[in-house]
């Protein structure tokens, strides 16, 4: 994930918009990214460290990287609101507080999903670099705790995205077919491996 937001920040690119429902995986399994409905175009020459738009930066997506990961790693939606703190015309976007975000005391990786929300890692790149340093070989800690998180379903998730797009702009229906051709991809290899 951390290398696909390095390629795009590369193309003078601010995503704005980074969630978990908007990471991919290909047949390959490499990570794709998609919607980019609100994101900015930056001029080549922009410094993407300095880049800011209307308070969207590198850092605030780096950030939001953060909360996937998070979400990733504990199960738990971590929900983000950048203009809660904006003013009515000030629309403005604000990465919160420290406070307003949840604990990672314990979890496997703290130091990187805190890099990320505190501006420890002020791009990609370092996010990256932090990444590949981490040794995969060691177990995290919590390997040996029991299994909280509900299986995977394939009736419920395709359920799911049905009523995700219920309600919803024609702009969604492409994320919605990714999504469901995600979940059959999914379900095919979950029931045809035996």
């Amino acid at each position: 994930m951390a290398r696909t937001l390095c390629y795009i920040h590369e193309k003078r690119v601010l995503v704005a918009d980074i969630a978990t429902r908007n990471f991919l995986l290909d047949t390959d399994l490499a990570v794709k990214i998609c919607d980019l409905s609100e994101a900015s175009l930056l001029p080549l020459e922009s410094d993407m460290e300095t880049a800011d738009d209307n308070g969207y930066t590198t850092q605030i997506d780096v950030g939001l990287l953060g909360t996937v990961l998070y979400e990733v790693m504990t199960g738990t939606k971590c929900e983000i609101d950048l203009l809660k703190h904006n003013t009515s015309t000030d629309g403005r976007a604000y990465w919160p507080e420290r406070k307003s975000l949840p604990s990672t005391e314990g979890l496997w990786l703290d130091w990187i999903v805190e890099g990320c929300w505190d501006g420890e890692f002020r791009s990609a790149h370092s996010l990256r670099r932090a990444l590949d340093s981490v040794d995969l070989r060691q177990r995290p800690s919590s390997v040996d705790q029991p299994c909280t998180t509900t299986p995977f379903r394939l009736s419920t998730s395709v359920s799911s995205i049905t009523e995700y797009a219920r309600d919803r702009p024609i702009t969604t229906v492409n994320r919605v077919l990714s999504l469901t051709m995600f979940t059959l991809t999914i379900g095919r290899r979950v029931f045809t491996v035996s």
